[in-house]
């Protein structure tokens, strides 16, 4: 619950209680809470990250056009600056370990989080803006990384497009006996890719920051996607060979394939004839993995898969982003395992 104190900072400094269209960009939106506050119980990390902020970013994509993208920086800082990480850098943490995100958004005239998604934090640290607070300054988040696997984290101010603005980035939590081994007890593989797959519908895209938010309509309750991504890598073409992307392996090798439904459409992945064992769902390891040769998944689930390619050969693998409702295809993206 916010103070009196607060809910007079919040209004003096543009947050609630503003008229606001969601066209400017000083922290008129309506629901914001601008706040910096200390981190409740804060100890020492065994591990800290350090995020600013950058709002003119963009992505060049096969048809020769540019969408301009946002996100995290790493190492701080937060004037909104040009370029930036697409998606934003990892956060690669060891099972146990307490973690500290630093956020910091000074000199900026807007307003962010960051939101562990999959982490079960305190509700100071969850980072849904509109629930707690939205960062004004610097906050640091304190959580722990509980369980071993695939996560992600994203901003949770007006989220329905900041998320499509490209505001997120993988988060991977190793078992104590690191890297190669999915969790204490699972596989071990020798090759990992992270494939975070999304859409992106460009006209959204040169809205401002709080678009929305005081209740006009400014279209974000239809989503008509004209780009399909593969770990902000355009899947039409690039994603085929584009090394962030494409895999090339051995036969003898084990390949992690670390998937994240990183947009709003449910998704279909054919991998090209190759079976593969899912063996963690949503961070958590499955009583049995489960063979299979294609997935399917909604809005920000993630799967843990191992492939053990039995021949050689290039493999398509095609992802479908279907219609919420009538789950028709309404576009694909593609990408290559090689198997030497």
């Amino acid at each position: 619950m916010f103070k009196l104190k607060e809910l007079v900072q919040m209004r003096n400094r543009g947050g609630g209680g503003t008229t606001s269209s969601g066209g400017g960009m000083g922290g008129g939106a309506c629901y914001t809470y601008p706040d910096a506050p200390a981190t409740i119980g804060r100890v020492t990390p065994d591990v800290s990250f350090n995020r600013g902020i950058y709002m003119n970013g963009s992505v060049q994509m096969d048809d020769g056009n540019s969408v301009r993208v946002w996100g995290f920086t790493d190492g701080g800082g937060g004037m909104g600056g040009m370029g930036g990480q697409f998606p934003s850098p990892a956060i690669r943490v060891t099972e146990g370990q307490i973690v500290h995100t630093n956020l910091t958004v000074n000199g900026m005239m807007w307003l962010h989080t960051i939101h562990h998604h999959g982490i079960e934090p305190s509700t100071e640290n969850d980072g849904v803006g509109h629930y707690s607070f939205d960062v004004d300054g610097t906050y640091t988040y304190q959580w722990k990384a509980a369980h071993a696997g695939t996560y992600f984290y994203h901003c949770h101010t007006n989220t329905v497009l900041h998320a499509e603005m490209g505001m997120y980035g993988a988060l991977i939590i190793d078992p104590p006996e690191g890297a190669g081994t999915l969790f204490s007890g699972g596989p071990d593989y020798d090759v990992e890719a992270i494939w975070a797959c999304d859409e992106f519908d460009s006209s959204w895209h040169n809205l401002p920051w709080d678009a929305g938010t005081c209740g006009a309509d400014v279209g974000l309750n239809k989503l008509d996607p004209d780009y399909f991504l593969i770990t902000g890598v355009d899947g039409a073409q690039s994603a085929a060979t584009n090394p962030a992307v494409a895999v090339t392996m051995s036969q003898q090798q084990t390949l992690l394939v670390r998937y994240i439904n990183a947009g709003y459409l449910a998704q279909r992945i054919d991998f090209g004839g190759l079976e593969v064992e899912i063996h963690m769902s949503d961070g958590r390891a499955l009583p049995q993995p489960e063979t299979v040769t294609e997935i399917q998944s909604v809005s920000a689930e993630r799967y843990d898969c191992i492939i053990k390619p039995q021949n050689t050969g290039v493999y398509t693998v095609t992802i479908e982003y279907l219609d919420w409702v009538t789950d028709e295809v309404i576009g694909t993206a593609q990408t290559r395992i090689t198997v030497t």
